[in-house]
């Protein structure tokens, strides 16, 4: 799956009513052109994850077509790292559901998993910013850390708040037991 058409699926998973949209709103609301969008959207029809019938398309295979995004996000992931943070002490870090970031971040993978679940304990922190990280520094909690346990990646949604698409593609992307467990409590909320 190319970039652009992680974005599309992406797009596409996440509101159903986009695919009633024409190309040229999708291209639109995903600042791409209309090709990227055509050809993706062909793409998905060739690998049957897509219908087009009379102006109207519909998502078939979808659990697979889930797991398929969640792979190629993983891929593409690394590529948004905008920076890592680290608490300023253990007590911190062992408190952090009591952190409030601002509506630029939000928590990702294990922790926006725990407090959609409260099954684990992170390992690992995933912050998504609209911009920069300059909101953690305004918490209070956290430094810059080239080493530290808190990654932060720019996101590529509008909405405030990771999306349970981007959680469960997060958990799944650890390879770690306790998170795909947990990856398979949230697949339903999809």
């Amino acid at each position: 799956m190319r970039k652009t058409e992680v974005f599309i699926t992406f797009y596409l998973l996440q509101n159903k009513t986009n695919l009633s949209k024409n190309i040229r709103q999708m291209a639109a609301d995903l600042g791409l052109s209309i090709g990227s969008v055509h050809n993706a959207l062909q793409h998905l029809q060739e690998e049957g994850f897509l219908i087009e019938d009379n102006d109207t398309r519909i998502l078939r295979k979808r659990a697979q077509l889930i797991d398929l995004w969640a792979k190629a996000y993983a891929t593409l992931k690394p590529k948004y790292l905008l920076c890592r943070f680290t608490f300023l002490s253990q007590q911190v870090r062992d408190q952090w559901q009591n952190i409030i970031l601002p509506e630029t971040l939000s928590w990702g993978g294990e922790p926006a998993a725990v407090l959609q679940d409260h099954f684990l304990f992170p390992e690992r922190w995933d912050v998504y910013a609209a911009d920069n990280a300059n909101g953690l520094i305004a918490t209070g909690r956290m430094i810059p850390n080239p080493q530290g346990e808190i990654f932060v990646y720019k996101r590529f949604w509008q909405e405030n708040g990771a999306p349970i698409l981007v959680v469960y593609a997060d958990l799944v992307a650890t390879n770690d037991d306790r998170c795909l467990e947990m990856a398979k409590r949230l697949k339903p909320l999809i």
